[in-house]
This record gives C-alpha cells, structure tokens and sequence, in this order.
C-alpha cells in the first residue's frame, strides 16, 4: 500500500470528482462507480481484496454464487474503464496532476502524482450529495443537495449535467456561492444530466412536475424558489400552482413567452435558425454549430469556459433531446400563471444579454404583483465569476431572503 498523505488523498478525490464529471464517463454507465471503489479500495488498504468475486458482488450486484468463468461482467468492465481512462487522459484530462491508470492483468488501480504540484491542492469544491426520486409517470430525476442554511430551490433548466457542471468555470461559482448561503437543491430535468434521458413525455408540463417531485421528496414545506433562463417559467407555474410552499420567488434571465408564442416575425426565424443548428451540428465533432450557442449565453467567455461549455452540451443530453427541449421551451407560455404568483418575487437580468433581451424581464416585473426588478451589468446570459455582476446577484438574493418580513421555513 502507498503511503498517502493526506494532501495526497485530497487531490486523489478531487481528481476522482473530476473524472467521474467529465464527457468521457458522462454516458458509461457504472465506470465511475467501479473507479471509485477501485481508487478507494487502494487508499483504504483494501488493494488485497480485489479480485473478480468481489468486485462483481460489491459493484455490480451480482450474488455470492458468481462464477468468472461463466459471467464475463468484470472483465468486460475493467477493459471499458482502462479505455475510458485513456480517452479522458487525451482529452479533458490532458495535464491533470493526477493520473490513474489499470494495468493489464491487475485489479488494483496505478495512481500517479505529479511532483511539481504536490505542494498545491486544488481549489475546495463544497460537497454536494446525489440521490434519485422518481415522478409519477417513471421517469427518474436525478437532484443534489449542498450547504446548510435556508433552503433554496432550483428549478432545472437546459444544459445540466450535476456532477460535471459542479466542476465548471461556467457554473461551479454559481452553486459554490449559493450552496454558501443556502441549503441549496438542483436537480438535472428528464432527458438530462443524470436524470433519464429517454423520457416518454418532454412537455412544460413534465417539467412543472419534475420540480413537484423533488420539492415533494427533498424540501421542507417552505422555501425560496429560483428559476433562471428556461427554468424561469418552470418557477412561476409552480409558484402559482402551489403559494403555500413558496416563501420567496427569484427570476434570473428569462422570459414568460417562448419565441413562438409572441407575434414577432424576427425572433420566430431567428429560433428556426437556431433549432436547425441543434438538430444537425449538436453530435458533430466539429465544435462550430455548438460555437455558436456558447458565444449566446456568455459571449465574454474565456477559452477554458468554451471549451467547457462545449463539453458539458456533450455530456448532458444527446442532439435528439436537444431538439425537444428547444420545441418545448420556444412554444411554453407562463404569462397566465405570472397573475397568480402570491410569493414575494425579485427580478434579475443582464442588461445587454445576448441570448434573452432585458425587455423579457420587464415584462416579468410588470405581470407578477409586487416583483422588484434589478438590472445587472454585463453582457453575459450566465454571469461569469469576475463580473462585479455576480457579486452584486449574490447579494441581491442573500438580502431578499433574509428579509425578515418573509415567511421563513418551517
């Protein structure tokens, strides 16, 4: 066994977080769960035991009565893992400071450090806890929980992927810097992420209860309620099917009526060119179709942001659901369910967002009673971490929430 320090067993699980999020094991079943046990049978002495019976029993379910000799799983898996390894490895993982590798012939995982970076561990990420629910008509939902404090609800909204957006520089300092305020819960919505991607029924109203199964099996009976981008209208159809749950309701970059609801000729050509896009570049290697939504939702992005944004397109759903989600979200219309929202309710938008122009949050502010609207400064339809914009969206909604003269949770 080596002996690993404990900066050791901090980057060993950071980059096992890392690997298990990435593009190359977003799709591959159980091949994170079989690292992980791996690389934890390793830094817990437990090296010894493994071998085929137990590997097969502890991770893949099968009973004491398993024969190598007549069920191949573990082989077949092992040789599934060392492939995908490698694919990470000259892909995203492409000078990670830990590399792990399987040998030929062997069970126990090879777990290499590099010197040079010994004395620096990575950035903390806070832990988050996956669990699953499932919804009335089957379809499992994959949803997290992280921090401690008021319980703050996201609805979900396209492109998630819980574990690898965890990792992001697109959306890590988004769920770092609530989950420090908050007792934060996300879900991925069917289709996405870790939720089932091949759900019967893609609709708005699927959707709407996709959020009532999580609240129902992870919140209290009150809590703050937040919906951004597609997820806004998802969180107002909830808030006013369901006043008595929702203590507080903020809105980030959306809009009540999808293009082809409204009576505008330009914005109705310009979602065609975009769902003509999804449908026959989203699955090509060539990033420049999938470019395109990346410049939308924050055009000030670095390359490190584009290529993850690029990669996490990949990870979280195929181009068939793609298509779906942008039919749903292009035609969906809350602007009824706005006049019923009873929760006291805080506006926020980019001011010059590329992807949903700020007149979409004023019409907002003007259709639920008693919404504040607050502009933000940036271009960006996700706020980067450096913008003074994000600090100022922190503080916002910290502020809303602790205001006494909301109802609190129970």
């Amino acid at each position: 066994m080596t002996a690993w320090t404990s900066e050791h067993v901090t980057l060993i699980r950071s980059q096992l977080e890392r690997v298990a999020a990435s593009p190359a094991f977003a799709n591959a079943g159980r091949m994170a769960m079989l690292l992980r046990y791996l690389v934890d049978a390793d830094l817990n002495g437990g090296a010894r035991r493994l071998n085929q019976t137990n590997i097969a029993i502890d991770v893949f379910q099968r009973d004491d009565h398993f024969d190598p000799a007549v069920d191949s799983i573990v082989r077949v898996e092992m040789g599934r893992l060392r492939n995908k390894l490698r694919e990470f490895y000259t892909t995203t993982g492409t000078g990670d400071p830990v590399v792990f590798a399987l040998p030929k012939g062997s069970y126990r995982p090879t777990v290499d450090i590099k010197l040079e970076t010994r004395s620096a561990p990575p950035p903390a990420v806070p832990k988050q806890e996956l669990r699953f629910c499932v919804t009335a008509d089957g379809t499992t939902i994959a949803y997290a929980t992280s921090g401690s404090g008021y319980p703050l609800v996201k609805a979900a909204n396209w492109l998630s992927h819980l574990e690898y957006d965890y990792q992001s520089p697109v959306w890590r300092h988004w769920w770092n810097g609530l989950s420090e305020r908050f007792r934060l819960i996300r879900y991925d919505e069917r289709g996405c992420g870790l939720s089932d991607w091949d759900a019967a029924d893609v609709s708005f109203d699927a959707w709407v209860q996709d959020l009532e199964q999580v609240v129902d099996t992870a919140a209290p009976k009150r809590f703050a309620l937040f919906g951004m981008s597609q997820g806004v209208p998802v969180a107002i159809a909830y808030a006013a099917k369901h006043p008595e749950r929702v203590s507080h309701l903020i809105l980030y970059g959306g809009l009540l009526r999808g293009a082809l609801a409204q009576d505008d000729q330009e914005r109705i050509e310009r979602v065609n060119v975009l769902r003509q896009l999804l449908k026959i570049g989203w699955g090509e290697r060539n990033r420049a179709f999938r470019q395109v939504f990346a410049a939308l939702f924050f055009p000030e992005g670095t390359d490190e942001q584009f290529k993850w944004f690029h990669d996490l397109q990949e990870a979280s759903t195929c181009a068939a659901n793609a298509v779906r989600y942008f039919d749903v979200f292009t035609r969906m219309d809350a602007s009824r369910d706005a006049a019923r929202v009873r929760a006291p309710t805080l506006v926020l938008h980019a001011e010059s967002d590329a992807l949903i122009p700020f007149s979409e949050a004023r019409a907002i502010a003007a259709s639920i009673p008693g919404a504040r609207l607050v502009p933000l400064k940036s271009k960006n339809h996700v706020i980067l971490e450096h913008e003074p914009a994000w600090s100022q969206f922190l503080e916002e909604v910290s502020e809303f929430i602790n205001d006494p003269r909301a109802a609190r949770a129970d």
